[in-house]
């Protein structure tokens, strides 16, 4: 039995899984909350003081772990740490097996762990090379060969939302970090990284600017809802983000030419999104014979994407079979 852990920024979810990916028990706590004084101890205690209930009912053969920011899968540190920067360079893995009586620890990127789930038991376990991409808040992803995440040099590999897109000549100049930004702020700010154009939060804000409403106030849902009743607002602004996703996508075919590419995140399930990226694609294709053979479709797997995955990189990472 492993205990497999997705941690948000809100909430950590875990669960009871057997070998075949298989949920015996599930549930949640509140993540440690991002303020002055909390540190990477203080959520190792967290998910240590549920593996000291979990080991009462079960054996445990493993702990994995799918969370924000750049991880160091080898080494098992944190970098970054996405809405936790309280875990940036903290060595994860082996404060936790210290913790929880040397019981092995794999830790792996979300979206990366999301992308194995589809290469373990979704719609990329027939193939060996995939692109995979989760629209969020950003746009998680990875770059999927021989079956395994290519983390790359500086593990770097599939962070799509720093893909450079609408970037002109005229605002070179003009640029400016992202550090030290909100969310939406760095997308109005710095409006040439593909979140600003392709990810879902940006769809609502763009919407939301556009009608004089508030973010909060605004939802994908909403967005479809109203465009599917001839709001044109609506209706531009999801093109806008289909446009801009085609085109990721084609130049994510041409670099590395994988056997699939994979759409994924909570707005996958309108089947509006992945038509919509498929008629752009189908007319910026036309440019050349060479992006003929380029097949996309939706991720497999949603809700439990991350625990399914994260569980298949602790099989990975300790070679044991599937």
């Amino acid at each position: 039995m492993y205990l497999v852990f997705d941690v948000g920024g809100t909430f950590i979810k875990y669960a009871l899984m057997d070998g075949d990916g298989e949920i015996v028990e599930k549930n949640k706590v509140k993540t440690p909350p991002n303020k002055p004084g909390t540190n990477s101890g203080d959520f190792v205690e967290t998910l240590g003081r549920i593996f000291d209930e979990c080991v009462k009912k079960e054996k445990l053969d493993g702990i994995a772990i799918a969370l924000p920011g750049q991880i160091d899968v080898d080494n098992g540190i944190v970098y970054g740490g996405g809405a936790l920067p309280y875990l940036h360079e903290a060595r994860l893995q082996e404060l936790l097996e210290k913790r929880c009586d040397g019981t092995p620890v794999a830790l792996q990127n979300d979206a990366k762990a999301a992308a194995l789930a589809e290469v373990w038991k979704g719609n990329a376990s027939d193939v060996d090379d995939a692109c995979i991409m989760i629209f969020g808040t950003g746009i998680g992803g990875a770059i999927i060969k021989d079956r395994k995440v290519h983390i790359g040099k500086h593990l770097l590999a599939g962070e799509l939302s720093f893909a450079i897109m609408g970037l002109g000549f005229e605002d070179v100049d003009k640029i400016r970090p992202v550090e030290g930004l909100g969310v939406l702020e760095s997308y109005d700010k710095v409006p040439y990284i593909s979140s600003a154009h392709g990810s879902t939060a940006m769809l609502c804000h763009k919407y939301a600017v556009r009608k004089g409403l508030l973010d909060d106030d605004v939802t994908g849902e909403l967005i479809y809802k109203n465009a599917s009743e001839g709001d044109e607002v609506a209706q531009g602004v999801l093109n806008e983000m289909y446009f801009a996703i085609a085109k990721q996508c084609l130049n994510l075919y041409v670099i590395y030419d994988p056997e699939v590419i994979l759409i994924g995140g909570g707005i996958s399930a309108e089947p509006k999104f992945i038509e919509g990226i498929r008629e752009y694609v189908d007319k910026i294709k036309k440019i050349s014979r060479v992006y003929e053979s380029i097949k996309l479709d939706v991720c497999k797997f949603r809700n439990d994407s991350n625990l399914l995955g994260a569980l298949y990189n602790f099989k990975q990472k300790y070679e044991i079979a599937v």
